[in-house]
């Protein structure tokens, strides 16, 4: 459950910034919170959770929300939120009220580690060329524990690598095992999914 001083927060800051209405919405449509909770189910099931120097670092984080659900649930880790859009940070910063999380504006492709992860999500695989995603998955380090997404949402204009299979996702993102959930329904009334693996990077 997502607490209501957390809601609150997002809605005071869309009623301060409502330039950012359209856009800040867009993180809390049906497909998108369905795709999140499935995610904090895997890391319940999978992660063990010491709350003491874990350091969880999220690629694609947009403007951090998957980040503070993260942090409410999961008292005491730090995570950093990276995302390539600068706009993001104004955002972020305008939102968070805590020091357990930070807000990096960068190039995955480029970002180097400050610390050894304990844990790396990446949720947008579908904006990322081959290329980007290859050069950002090289450098997770050996032994990280990682949870991947990908949807086979193809309408979309800003996907640009999504996949039609499970086994598409697994093999394109070098991933050995995997979970699909429905995630929303298309203009024509079928459906779409999201892919997941979470594992251990070798």
């Amino acid at each position: 459950m997502i607490p209501l001083s957390l809601v609150s927060k997002w809605m005071f800051f869309v009623r301060e910034n409502p330039q950012y209405l359209n856009r800040f919405s867009e993180c809390f449509w049906p497909s998108q919170m369905i795709s999140k909770t499935a995610a904090l189910k895997l890391l319940d099931s999978k992660m063990r959770w010491t709350g003491e120097d874990q350091q969880v670092y999220v690629f694609g984080g947009w403007y951090g929300i998957f980040a503070q659900i993260m942090h409410e649930r999961y008292q005491g880790i730090k995570i950093f939120n990276i995302d390539i859009d600068p706009s993001c940070e104004f955002v972020f910063n305008s939102i968070n009220t805590s020091d357990q999380i930070e807000h990096i504006t960068s190039d995955m492709a480029e970002f180097e580690y400050p610390t050894i992860p304990d844990l790396v999500i990446n949720t947008s695989t579908e904006h990322l060329s081959q290329e980007t995603y290859d050069t950002w998955w090289n450098k997770i380090p050996s032994g990280t524990i990682y949870l991947i997404q990908g949807n086979n949402f193809f309408e979309s204009h800003e996907h640009i690598r999504c996949s039609n299979t499970l086994e598409e996702f697994l093999k394109m993102n070098y991933l050995d095992t995997g979970h699909v959930i429905e995630c929303g329904i298309r203009s024509d009334q079928s459906p779409f999914y999201r892919f997941m693996s979470i594992g251990i990077k070798i």
